[in-house]
């Protein structure tokens, strides 16, 4: 960052906080050593960040590094950048097995997705949650714009916490649909559209995520998915899938519900060896 920008603590958790820049719209976060690596974060040397923070402080961010309230200042001199490496779509002719291999994975996870309780109003969601799923599938096939744009706006904001279902989704689903030079790309200005039409309806810690997936930019165990599907490294994807399940109380599993359905659809569109130069 270039001067001084302020901003405020806008969450805290037990491993993360949240800062929140206001003249940016944007969210930085502090996490703690036993994260990995997240775009608009920094890693700090504190295992438990709520014990020392607060919603409301005041943040000051400098070139050199972060006041926050009046008792602490995050040092930037021995921060080393995360430098991931570029990917880029090469092969999808085994990503229709590796979307079953998630599919198995959580099918009997805590995801709203898969909710068979009692309860009337989850059992609701879990019902509409799959209506707006197939209308957004079966739209991408065909490519009605309009009924994706529709689809995708129904389930933003659809589920319960700091990121509904409906948002952890479709994030896993952009992280996969938009790999450069994917066949999925094609969809990208829609994708942008929805998410600006529907951040009203979601949390700004959702908005942001999905905005930033969009855009190729999520976390380090994500990466490393993408990175293991395009070298086709089938020894470790189910170590890398049991990684983003932790993710959360449900929003891993619901993220690997939207990549296992980009990979299906990114493997119906086609598209073999787009590029064989991409390492």
């Amino acid at each position: 960052m270039d001067g001084e920008v302020r901003g405020t603590v806008e969450q805290v958790f037990s491993r993360a906080v949240n800062l929140f820049i206001p003249e940016q719209n944007t969210l930085y976060t502090l996490l703690s050593p036993s994260c990995d690596n997240a775009p608009n974060s920094c890693r700090i040397a504190l295992e438990h960040c709520d014990k020392f923070f607060r919603p409301g402080e005041q943040v000051i961010f400098y070139k050199r590094g972060i006041t926050v309230g009046h008792d602490k200042f995050i040092d930037f001199s021995r921060c080393k950048p995360w430098l991931p490496d570029a990917l880029c779509f090469k092969d999808s002719r085994r990503w229709q097995s590796i979307a079953d291999l998630i599919n198995e994975s959580i099918k009997d996870s805590a995801s709203l997705f898969y909710y068979q309780g009692p309860n009337a109003f989850y059992q609701e969601i879990a019902r509409l949650l799959q209506v707006y799923r197939g209308d957004l599938l079966q739209s991408l096939k065909i490519g009605d714009d309009t009924a994706i744009t529709t689809a995708g706006i129904n389930l933003i904001g659809l589920g319960i916490g700091l990121t509904p279902t409906g948002d952890d989704y479709l994030t896993g689903l952009s992280a996969i649909l938009f790999i450069p030079d994917s066949p999925g790309r094609r969809y990208l200005d829609v994708f942008i559209d929805i998410q600006e039409s529907g951040k009203e309806k979601t949390t700004l810690l959702s908005a942001i995520t999905l905005r930033e997936a969009i855009s190729q930019r999520y976390r380090e165990v994500i990466h490393r998915f993408i990175f293991q599907i395009n070298q086709n490294d089938s020894q470790n994807i189910q170590q890398v899938i049991n990684e983003i399940k932790r993710i959360g109380s449900s929003s891993g599993c619901d993220m690997l519900y939207g990549m296992a359905d980009a990979l299906a659809l990114t493997a119906y569109f086609g598209g073999k060896n787009v590029n064989q130069d991409c390492d």
